[in-house]
């Protein structure tokens, strides 16, 4: 099988998808072995998810998305390894299938992607150099926008739960001259989810004509006030604390008018149905406390 990668949007219609993985995870991590906010924080409060739950709720995002006529495809399973959050490890732009350098804590997770990458033609894959970081939940496309949640160079050296360098930014830039890319700066915390952001896709999400916006977690007011000019104030779905707590800009699209949503959000899919979507709701409120949720957990590689 040979696969041909495709992504113009957030929401063209889906066609194939990798889906991350829950069933070797290994025992629950120690605090020194945590490295983003939400997941420390639930092994701090006693209620970090079981392999078991993860599983169960794994499964039925993949049985809902098949359902759908959706090919899905899955990683290999490593030895005591949490593979749910496949999205950050690669992401595909335009044709090409992007390879990016990720935190060390991870990398070992690429390997279980090599039969993608064996089924994708080389000239269809970039790899990072060494010095640029990236990872997939902080790019969101948009075309003819790219958006990029950056950290600057002295977050990126000090937050753990800063994943996205310039010299990331600058590269990808520099691969597609005819996109234009947008970076947005997010405030970070490596200890308190509730006052930082792991990846754009946390408080940022463009659906085929809407907009989901946790503006709290952004850094410069001005950025704000672009998003609004852009995507219009009626358009914008706005967060609480408590929703961009629990990731509901997190979703997933299938079509543009089509999308899945976590269960728990009931206001962002009561807002949605009156726009005209159909919304799927997705019970994933185990996998939310280790920090992703539906986007996080999946890899598009194909939409119409």
């Amino acid at each position: 099988m040979q696969i041909h990668p495709k992504i113009k949007s957030e929401y063209g219609r889906l066609q194939t998808v990798m889906v991350g993985i829950a069933r070797d995870m290994g025992q629950k991590p120690s605090l020194h072995d945590c490295y983003d906010a939400r997941s420390r924080e639930s092994v701090v409060l006693g209620t970090f998810p079981s392999v078991e739950d993860c599983i169960l709720q794994v499964t039925t995002l993949v049985e809902k998305l098949e359902s759908l006529g959706i090919e899905v495809l899955r990683p290999a399973v490593l030895e005591k390894t949490n593979q749910i959050f496949t999205r950050d490890i690669g992401f595909v732009i335009e044709d090409q299938f992007i390879l990016p350098n990720i935190i060390e804590d991870r990398k070992e997770e690429l390997g279980a992607i090599e039969s993608l990458l064996n089924a994708i033609p080389s000239s269809n894959i970039i790899m990072l150099p060494s010095d640029c970081y990236a990872e997939g939940g902080d790019v969101i496309i948009h075309e003819p926008y790219v958006f990029v949640g950056v950290s600057s160079d002295e977050n990126f050296e000090n937050f753990q739960t800063a994943r996205t360098n310039t010299n990331g930014f600058e590269y990808l830039q520099d691969e597609f001259p005819a996109l234009e890319f947008k970076s947005f700066e997010l405030f970070k915390d490596d200890t308190d989810p509730l006052k930082g952001s792991l990846h754009l896709d946390c408080a940022f999400q463009p659906l085929g004509d809407a907009l989901l916006l946790a503006p709290h977690l952004f850094k410069n007011p001005a950025d704000i006030t672009w998003i609004e000019n852009y995507f219009g104030r009626d358009n914008i779905f706005r967060c609480t604390q408590e929703e961009a707590y629990q990731l509901h800009t997190n979703v997933f699209s299938i079509a543009p008018k089509e999308v899945l949503v976590s269960a728990a959000a009931i206001r962002l899919q009561d807002w949605l149905r009156d726009r005209g979507y159909t919304v799927h709701a997705v019970a994933y409120d185990q996998v939310v406390k280790m920090g992703g949720l539906l986007r996080c957990s999946t890899m598009p590689l194909i939409r119409e």
